[in-house]
């Protein structure tokens, strides 16, 4: 696994933050989680 820092504008990490929560993930999973159905989506 790689570590990685990004900046996320406070806004968007709010967002982020409730949508994990409703879904009960961290925000970590969640991140994973949207790359992974974004790169699904992308490579079709």
């Amino acid at each position: 696994m790689i570590s990685s820092n990004i900046r996320v504008p406070e806004d968007l990490w709010e967002e982020l933050r409730k949508v994990a929560a409703l879904e009960e993930r961290s925000i970590n999973s969640q991140l994973i989680y949207i790359i992974k159905k974004y790169l699904e989506e992308r490579n079709k």
